[in-house]
């Protein structure tokens, strides 16, 4: 127990036991102090004059050649001014201290602050949807909310990086596709980043029309991203020619008019994508699964997750690589050149087997 702390105390008496140093001076906070005999020691510098030192017949100071100040009764003589100030020292330093210990409190309430902001900041960028401002900004719950907490039975797609749901937007009740990615596949952020680094610098009638995009954080606090597309109602040229046998509703067929329309609706997607845009994209995944029909089964390539974008700079191409996935192809895959030749034969296939059936049926 520290000495300062023994309040109650009445008398002490330590004389001729050699103390030296100034007198403590909470000596004179001790308020049922009745004798204080601090005879014949070595204190030095000011007696204090608070508590039992303002009487004199309660303590005793005799044999301290060094010390000065206290009442006057004591008859010792004044303490030099050097003296005054090293007793007034202590307070200073405490000012200091605290003065100190203040502004270090307040530069790093500050310095957390502008790391916080700066945090922050960097959060909103990386949240922001990755497209120009011109598209709507949507957020996790919203899309939530419009795929009826991306149930399954809004569930209309599923490919290598996600699963693509059906949604109603409220605020102004549009029928969208919402393409949720699969953050747990390898490649994922790269697919989306690339999808959104194609899409916003493409625009044509047989391309599927982006919304927006979403780069948020879920309920649960883990990241979540997100394409938002205009809905086509008749869903996939893959469903069309090969509709599972599951589905309870009558098979869809394509006749030899529509195939055909087809074919050139993704042509002429692909004459844009080469040499009408400002940079080239090349698909690098065209397959049934990836053209989709609107109501009136014009085609719509979508799907641009594993686009190649080659930048022109003083007319000499250079090629770059916006995914860094290895092996730019999926199960069922067709190379572009070859892929719309095929694509062909195998819409006009069925149907030219049934006409030359009928033809030599009749001849």
């Amino acid at each position: 127990m520290a000495f300062r702390q023994l309040k109650g105390i009445q008398e002490l008496d330590v004389s001729r036991n050699n103390l030296s140093g100034q007198i403590p001076r909470f000596l004179g906070e001790f308020r049922f102090f009745q004798y204080l005999n601090l005879s014949y020691n070595m204190f030095d510098c000011e007696v204090p004059n608070g508590g039992v030192f303002t009487n004199s017949s309660a303590f005793s100071v005799v044999g301290n050649s060094k010390l000065c100040g206290g009442i006057k009764l004591l008859q010792l003589p004044t303490c030099p001014i050097e003296v005054l100030h090293e007793r007034k020292r202590p307070s200073n330093h405490r000012v200091i201290v605290l003065v100190v210990t203040l502004t270090i409190v307040v530069l790093s309430l500050c310095i957390l602050a502008i790391l916080y902001r700066n945090r922050r900041s960097r959060q909103q960028v990386n949240l922001a949807s990755p497209l120009e401002n011109q598209y709507p900004q949507l957020y996790y719950g919203e899309l939530f909310q419009a795929t009826n907490g991306f149930s399954a039975a809004n569930l209309i797609g599923e490919g290598g990086h996600g699963y693509v749901y059906k949604g109603i937007l409220n605020s102004d009740e549009q029928i969208v596709a919402v393409k949720v990615l699969n953050l747990h596949e390898h490649g994922a952020n790269k697919v989306f980043v690339t999808e959104c680094q194609a899409l916003k610098n493409i625009r044509h009638w047989n391309l599927v029309k982006i919304i927006t995009a979403c780069s948020s954080i879920d309920f649960k606090g883990h990241d979540f991203k997100a394409l938002v597309f205009e809905f086509m109602e008749n869903g996939s040229l893959e469903n069309w020619l090969h509709p599972c046998l599951l589905e309870q509703h009558e098979p869809k067929n394509l006749n030899f008019v529509q195939r055909l329309n087809i074919a050139i609706d993704v042509a002429c997607a692909l004459d844009y994508l080469h040499h009408h845009c400002e940079m080239t994209f090349i698909h690098c995944d065209l397959k049934p699964s990836n053209i989709l029909l609107d109501a009136d089964l014009c085609a719509h390539v979508g799907d641009f997750g594993l686009a190649k974008i080659f930048f022109a700079t003083n007319g000499i191409s250079i090629r770059q690589q916006s995914s860094s996935i290895g092996i730019r192809e999926t199960i069922g895959y067709v190379a572009p050149g070859n892929c719309l030749l095929l694509l062909t034969l195998k819409l006009i296939k069925k149907y030219y087997l049934v006409t030359l059936y009928y033809y030599l049926a009749l001849n």
